[in-house]
């Protein structure tokens, strides 16, 4: 099977295999085992890196995924990591996006989601507080928990065309608010705390 797909987590296994997990838009996110990825020359080393986009062509045996063929069409890793908030942040979106996104089902919106947040952060082209919100907002209403408010900035992410939702402005101030709203509103609907965020909101003080 092939899909398009985005790494979100990439673990190092044995001397040079990975264990990647992938938003695709086929499947959802998916855990597969890629065999000698970490090998310089695989032809699997690049498309399985943390944060890279690109074609993947899987196998199934049993329960199990196994990267067969990959082709990577770009990478955020290099600019996420030129900020330590920028890839403080995109953890956290990834580690919501894996809790949230759906599993054994396609998630063609979850995915642009993901690349258009990616991009923007990678790249430094809109605020980080918009981008965590955009993400969380959008997530959790694809999961089917869109929030029953009349707020008209909740309701403009939520449901605005994907681009338009990424233009949207408010004051610093506002928008700290909507971070700490979209925030609450995901620890509410999940019942968990993530360690991603944690982390990102201690170095972002």
């Amino acid at each position: 099977m092939q899909s398009e797909a985005l790494i979100l987590r990439s673990t190092a296994l044995k001397e040079n295999d990975r264990l990647v997990t992938a938003l695709s838009e086929k499947i959802g996110v998916i855990r597969a085992f890629a065999n000698g990825a970490r090998k310089p020359n695989s032809p699997l080393h690049g498309a399985s890196q943390l944060y890279a986009h690109g074609q993947l062509e899987l196998a199934r045996r049993r329960d199990t995924y196994i990267l067969t063929e990959a082709q990577a069409r770009g990478v955020f890793f290099d600019g996420l990591a030129a900020d330590i908030t920028r890839l403080a942040l995109a953890n956290y979106l990834a580690a919501l996006c894996v809790e949230l996104a759906p599993q054994e089902e396609p998630a063609p919106e979850q995915l642009r989601l993901m690349l258009n947040a990616l991009h923007f952060l990678s790249a430094g082209l809109r605020p980080q507080l918009l981008v965590k919100t955009v993400v969380e907002l959008r997530l959790v209403s694809l999961a089917g928990w869109m929030p029953d408010t009349d707020n008209e900035a909740v309701r403009f992410i939520c449901d605005s065309p994907l681009e338009r939702a990424f233009r949207f402005t408010l004051p610093e101030e506002g928008l700290r608010e909507l971070s700490r709203y979209s925030q609450e509103y995901i620890a509410a609907q999940t019942n968990r705390r993530f360690e991603e965020l944690a982390y990102y909101e201690k170095i972002n003080l």
